[in-house]
């Protein structure tokens, strides 16, 4: 593998999931819900995204927007969702 590489994240993760050696991220679309019970990072990449939290709350995202969850959540994308998860 060469030393350096340019990764156009948003076109591989709308064809599949990416994975990039030695770094815990990956990206991916989401089309169907998904349980998380673990603390990641997320940043939206296209589309929209709702985090259904524990007690009701919720966080909404668009594209360019983040966020760090540290509690159970469920991922619920708006049709589709375009994501780069980093475990934290």
């Amino acid at each position: 593998m060469p030393e350096s590489l340019k990764l156009h994240l948003l076109r591989l993760a709308r064809e599949g999931e990416v994975v990039v050696p030695g770094l815990p991220l990956k990206a991916y679309t989401l089309k169907e819900p998904e349980e998380r019970e673990e603390s990641a990072f997320y940043l939206l990449l296209e589309g929209e995204l709702v985090m259904d939290l524990p007690e009701g709350r919720y966080l909404h995202l668009r594209p360019g927007e983040a966020a760090w969850v540290r509690e159970p959540h469920r991922l619920l994308p708006v049709k589709r969702a375009v994501l780069l998860f980093l475990p934290a």
